[in-house]
């Protein structure tokens, strides 16, 4: 029988650690020399561009990928990434571990032992390798650096707890602000506190400068979803705003350009917008005085004002995230009269044109570079990013849904009634309104010239097993709850694309932004 799950231990060697350089001598040191016109992507004349061609594309997000042990497996799910047309594989570019450990030394990228920092190369390595795959399948990889998730896990945990797993399970902001405070462990620290960004700045340059010349790397992503409030158990200061995170966006994306001049730089927030924030750069405003009462992503509540961080001149695209189980992205309250599916529905359309409208007027193109909606098979399995245990689920509503199996060829979906789920203040939706809801959103984003649409998350059903020498001890010792993956399946937080209707909807899509490309 396989084993429960793909992620790896092994002893640590501690030849296979790197220390980074002391906060104090963090120095950029490359010097702007651009080969935009060689084989790297960029941004000009609000697209992305490659030698000088019109790039769009689909992509999806593997955040998983750097954790697989087995190197064909890596193989393998690139091959598959490029069947289905997609162009660009988002991975976490980094594992954080804190203390001794017996991990594989390549499912991590640094380590924190008695709150010294430590560069571990053979986690970079796996990376390299990644990219070097990748470029083989003319793939490219946009290489996340560090997540706004980071809640504390419970020790040796099992199953979909299991460290390298879920997307939050990799360390982030608050494992940086820890180390450096621990007895302030306030998660907006990370934004203004010259020990905790000299912290961030030793691992860009360790990952950075080693990657600067691969021309399989699409983008950094400074962080998944920057925000002033972490994870569930995690505090914040009060003084956290969007001038908070925007500085940062700039300071930070300047210092990864010093590193590296070839690669383009991402915020990685996830578009919120704040419509009576006073900016930092100036730009033509777009909001109407009398727009109304705004929603949570419309009031800079998050700590974000991706119009601002849009207009940064060392941030080369915009970006933005839809996860409407999570987040109320209407930007005014709902009608009462309307079912709650197609306000949901609606909400993601308008949120999509917000956005393209928006990168419009900054003359740079647009990334929607995560989004998911968690179907009532895998609700069993959701874990909201900002927590560590999945999220209880009960049925609320039940109606027919006739032709259930039936769906438009040009992603806009059919009308229908069907059933939900609710779990805590999120929606759990029904397999028929999951593929009317990605056909729609995928078709508006791609009929409205968004320059890049990646998914969240990526499903694979053919990995190997773990290979059992390198697993931990603590592994060998414990079984493997339900939802661990058993049989090689990746990774699932409640998004993972397994279903072929779905599959199906992304090549869609994938063929679409190929055509734009004139690549189809």
């Amino acid at each position: 029988m396989r084993a429960a799950s793909l992620f790896a231990g092994g002893l640590l060697a501690l030849s296979n650690v790197v220390a980074i350089p002391g906060t104090a001598k963090v120095k950029p040191t490359n010097t702007p020399n651009k080969r935009w016109n060689d084989g790297f992507v960029h941004a000009e004349g609000g697209k992305f561009k490659i030698n000088d061609k019109d790039f769009f594309f689909a992509g999806t997000t593997a955040y998983w990928l750097n954790q697989v042990q087995i190197n064909q497996d890596i193989s393998t799910t690139l091959n598959d990434v490029a069947s289905d047309g997609l162009k660009v594989a988002r991975i976490w570019g980094f594992r954080e571990v804190v203390g001794e450990t017996n991990d594989d030394p390549a499912t991590f990228t640094q380590q924190w032992v008695n709150g010294q920092q430590k560069c571990n190369q053979p986690g970079i390595d796996r990376i390299k390798f990644i990219l070097d795959e990748a470029e083989k399948r003319n793939l490219f990889v946009q290489l996340v650096l560090t997540n706004n998730w980071a809640p504390d896990f419970p020790p040796n945990g099992k199953g979909n707890q299991q460290p390298g797993y879920l997307s939050n399970s990799f360390g982030g902001i608050d494992t940086f602000v820890k180390q450096v405070h621990p007895e302030n462990c306030d998660h907006d620290l990370f934004y203004t506190d010259d020990a905790v960004k000299a912290a961030f700045k030793n691992w860009l340059s360790c990952i950075v400068p080693q990657l600067s010349n691969h021309k399989a790397l699409f983008a950094w992503e400074l962080v998944n979803d920057p925000r002033c409030q972490g994870a569930e158990g995690t505090t914040t200061s009060g003084n956290c705003n969007t001038q908070t995170i925007t500085r940062w966006v700039a300071e930070l994306s300047q210092f990864v350009k010093s590193l590296d001049p070839n690669h383009m730089v991402a915020s990685g927030d996830g578009g919120f917008f704040c419509k009576n924030c006073q900016k930092l750069n100036s730009h033509s405003k777009r909001w109407n005085s009398d727009y109304g009462p705004i929603g949570p992503a419309f009031d800079g509540s998050q700590g974000i004002d991706t119009e601002d961080i849009l207009r940064i001149p060392t941030i080369d695209f915009g970006g933005f995230q839809l996860f409407p189980d999570q987040f109320d992205y209407a930007a005014k309250p709902h009608d009462p009269s309307v079912p709650a599916f197609d306000s949901l529905l609606q909400d993601g359309l308008d949120w999509i044109d917000e956005h393209i409208s928006s990168a419009a007027a900054a003359g740079k193109p647009v990334h929607w570079a995560a989004f998911g909606l968690v179907e009532q098979d895998d609700a069993p399995f959701f874990v909201p990013f900002n927590s560590t245990h999945v999220a209880d689920t009960f049925l609320d509503d039940t109606s027919n849904d006739t032709n259930p199996e039936d769906w438009d060829d040009h992603f806009d979906g059919l009308p229908d009634t069907v059933t939900r789920r609710v779990k805590r203040a999120q929606r759990v939706s029904s397999d028929r309104q999951q593929r009317r809801a990605y056909g729609t959103w995928a078709g508006r984003a791609v009929r409205g010239g968004a320059h890049g649409i990646t998914n969240y998350q990526r499903g694979q059903s053919n990995l190997s097993h773990r290979d059992s020498s390198k697993r931990s001890i603590q592994a060998r010792q414990d079984s493997h709850s339900a939802g661990s993956d058993e049989g090689g399946n990746s990774p699932n937080d409640g998004y993972r694309i397994s279903k072929e209707g779905i599959k199906v909807i992304f090549r869609r899509t994938a063929s679409a932004q190929n055509a734009n490309s004139g690549t189809a």
